[in-house]
This record gives C-alpha cells, sequence and structure tokens, in this order.
C-alpha cells in the first residue's frame, strides 16, 4: 500500500469527515481507476466502525462529473425526458440513508459531453442540480483522482500527475485554516474588490458578506481557497480568461466577459460561443456571479484544466456564475441554474487583487 494513500484516506475520514462508529457513510466512485486509494479507505472507514455501502458508478451519475466508462453518454443519448428525471429518486434515497458522503471522481475525457444533445444535458441539470444544492446538507467531500486523460490535459505523464496530486492533497489542512483566517478578516471586513491584469479591470461589491476558508480540507481535497458571494449588483467592468475553462464535458476558451450593474452586457468565447451563450441564456442569474475565491494553496502551482486543482492555485482569483452558496460564510444571494468557477491568473507583471485600495494579491504573490 502507498503511504500516501494510507495518509489521504486517514485525511478524508478523521479530519475532512471525523467518521463516528455506527455512522452511515457512503463512498461513490465513477469507476475503479483509484483502486488502491478506495482499498485503504473502505478498510479504514470499516475499521473506525462506520457502516459503509460502495456505491460504484456513484450516485446517478453525480450531476455529470465524470464520463463513467462512456455509460453517461449512452444514458444521455437514448434517455426519454421521463428516464432523465427518474435517477433523482434513487439519489434522495440514498442521501437519506447516509450520515456522510465521500465522493471519488475520475475523468477520463473532459470532452465526453461533446457530441450529446444539448437540450438533454440540461434537463438533466435542471433535475439534478437544484436537487443536490438542497439534499446534501450532511458532512460530504469531494476529491478528483488522476486518470491518463486527465494527465494528457495537464501535459504531464500519469505519474507525474499522481505525484502532483498526492503532493497537492496531503498537507496540514489545520495549518492552512490559521493562515487564511488572516485573509477571511480582511474580506470580512471589505467594501469592495478590484482585479487588475492583463485585459482585466473588474470591481466587486463585496459590503455585508461574510467570507469562507477557515474550515480547509472540509468539502474538496485538495483545498485552499477564501471565498465569498459578491453582491449580485455592483460588479463592473470586464474580465478575460486566458486559460481554457470547462463545463459538463464542454471546453470553452477564450473568455471575454463585460459586467454593469452585476449582469454580464457582453460576452465572447475563441471557441464554444455557442456553449456558452447557451449557459448564460438558461437562467437570468447564470449572467451573475455567484462566488469569487481567491487560491492559497501553495502545493499547487500549474494550471491542469481541473476545477478542484486549479481554483487552489495560490495566485490566482476565480469566479463562480450562478448559483451561489446558500450558507451565510462564503454565500451569497444570487440564484441560477450552473455554479461555473472561472480561474483567472495574477501571476503576471502588473496584475494585483485590491480589497478597498488594499493590495492583497501582487504579481501572483499573497501579501497576507
Amino acid at each position: 500500500m502507498d503511504r500516501r494513500a494510507r495518509k489521504l484516506a486517514s485525511i478524508f475520514l478523521k479530519h475532512s469527515l471525523k467518521l463516528k462508529p455506527g455512522e452511515r457513510l457512503i463512498i461513490s466512485v465513477s469507476d475503479f481507476t483509484p483502486l488502491e486509494l478506495l482499498e485503504e479507505t473502505y478498510k479504514q472507514a470499516i475499521q473506525i466502525g462506520a457502516f459503509v455501502h460502495l456505491d460504484v458508478m456513484g450516485m446517478n451519475f453525480d450531476n455529470l462529473r465524470a464520463d463513467y466508462a462512456g455509460l453517461i453518454n449512452i444514458y444521455l443519448k437514448y434517455s426519454t425526458k421521463e428516464q432523465l428525471k427518474e435517477p433523482l429518486i434513487i439519489l434522495q434515497n440514498k442521501i437519506a440513508w447516509s450520515d456522510k458522503y465521500l465522493r471519488i471522481v475520475t475523468i477520463h475525457n473532459k470532452n465526453f459531453l461533446t457530441q450529446v444533445n444539448t437540450q438533454k444535458i440540461n434537463v438533466f441539470k435542471k433535475n439534478f442540480y437544484p436537487e443536490i444544492l438542497k439534499i446534501i446538507k450532511k458532512p460530504w467531500l469531494l476529491t478528483y483522482f488522476p486518470s491518463t486523460g486527465m494527465a494528457q490535459d495537464a501535459g504531464m505523464s500519469y505519474n507525474d500527475l499522481v505525484d502532483f496530486y498526492y503532493r497537492a492533497c496531503n498537507v496540514d489542512y489545520t495549518a492552512m485554516s490559521k493562515r487564511i483566517a488572516k485573509l477571511q478578516s480582511i474580506l470580512d471586513q471589505g467594501k469592495f474588490i478590484r482585479v487588475i491584469t492583463r485585459n482585466t479591470d473588474l470591481t466587486l461589491g463585496i459590503a455585508n458578506r461574510q467570507a469562507q476558508g477557515t474550515d480547509a480540507g472540509i468539502h474538496n481535497i485538495p483545498d485552499g481557497e477564501c471565498f465569498l458571494g459578491p453582491v449580485e449588483d455592483q460588479t463592473t467592468g470586464n474580465i478575460t480568461f486566458e486559460y481554457p475553462q470547462s463545463f459538463m464535458g464542454n471546453e470553452i476558451s477564450g473568455i471575454k466577459l463585460e459586467f454593469k450593474q452585476g449582469k454580464i452586457v457582453r460576452f465572447s468565447a475563441e471557441k464554444g460561443q455557442k456553449q456558452l451563450k447557451h449557459l448564460l441564456e438558461d437562467d437570468p442569474g447564470n449572467r451573475r456571479i455567484g462566488e469569487l475565491g481567491i487560491g492559497m494553496n501553495s502545493m499547487i502551482k500549474k494550471y491542469i484544466k481541473e476545477i478542484l486543482f486549479d481554483e487552489k492555485i495560490t495566485g490566482t482569483v476565480h469566479l463562480a456564475l450562478g448559483n451561489s452558496y446558500e450558507q451565510e460564510r462564503g454565500g451569497g444571494k444570487n440564484k441560477g441554474t450552473i455554479h461555473w468557477d472561472l480561474v483567472k491568473d495574477l501571476r503576471y507583471e502588473d496584475s494585483k487583487l485590491l480589497v478597498d485600495n488594499r493590495i492583497i494579491i501582487k504579481n501572483g504573490k499573497v501579501l497576507v
């Protein structure tokens, strides 16, 4: 057994989920790629004394996070609208049974939904996404385990990506929370955030919104961010995203957005313009920002086209279009049919992020 898998399984169960004897745990995996990590996590959960349900091909396609060995394409291609709704009942029953929930997701082909009818994706999304926000009120944890496809997208060998994964994940999250606490306090007291860098000058209102970041490692592994929900009608300016972004199996790149009074009034993409247009027009709330986050994991330095990692890169900021989190700390009031995180790199010369004219990030370096 890889000692790194043993250490990470312990972080999952003891730090993140705080699993206790007699509790009911669902371990959901999209396939058996992370078998060694899965075996160790399953063993430790049993040894703790929990009741464990192993959910392979996990939680009825789990909001389209993974390709599930290609089965999701078959499901979406041939299902009727009624069949697209039915798995929601199964998902609700599983959540009702469980006390805690661990998702180990593996994505082999990031573009797995490219050839799927967009309307069917939206039917599935509208059924599942709002319900998932409602029913996952219990302790939960999400991690993405590497695949060869993920390594190819990242421009790395598979073994190098596995090493990258364990370095990013096996960190001291208690110490990380203490470091983030200073930034959280600054955001709590702030009235606005301004992001200035290449082809970007964006201002967001944050008055009376509380930030979140001091519970590092509780819901995401890897973790390391401080985030909040901006005031819905106070974002103005423009932003360009230099990295390709992905949403539900579709890659969209060269995204440019212009905001007035909190709303996207102009948008374009070099690739995926049609998908971007459809996402923004699907719901009025999708044109507003539901979250702003600042990356704080110093072990993640490379953009690998996986948002769970990329949004944590120290020296980056990310904006989520659409739905805000509902909790007071870290949450906001915006509603939408998506929560789509877009990463903006500030590791360039003359880049900065300010809170009330105080420089918080300069040329990619966090100054708090």
